[in-house]
Parts: structure tokens; sequence; C-alpha cells
């Protein structure tokens, strides 16, 4: 049971810093212009598409970091 819970938790946190890295890279897109009007409107395909960094563990580390 107790094997049972920290595959659980495990799978949380994984599926949240997932979640955390992809806000990030949005954010961040919409912060530096890659999609142009992302201010004043939503542009989802292009945030989506975004890459504005080179690995999905920058996007974590600084959705983390103040």
């Amino acid at each position: 049971m107790r094997n049972v819970a920290i595959i659980m938790l495990v799978a949380a946190l994984s599926f949240t810093l997932w979640r955390l890295g992809d806000v990030e890279r949005q954010r961040y897109a919409a912060l530096v212009g890659l999609c142009p009007g992302t201010i004043t409107a939503v542009e989802p395909i292009c945030l989506s598409t975004a890459e504005p960094r080179e690995s999905a563990l920058w996007n974590i580390y600084y959705g983390l970091m103040p």
C-alpha cells in the first residue's frame, strides 16, 4: 500500500512539473514577443507551438525559481 501511495505521488508531481513547464514556456513566449499580439489577444496556437528555450527542464527551472 505504501508503494502505491509513493507511485501516485511521484506521478502527480511529474504531471504538475510538466504542466508548470508548459505554462512557463507560454508565459515567456508572450513576454519576449515570440507571438505578436499575445498581450492584448489570446493566440493559443502560437503559444502552444512556441519554443523559446532549448529544453523543458529550463522551463521548469524558471517556473520554480522566483
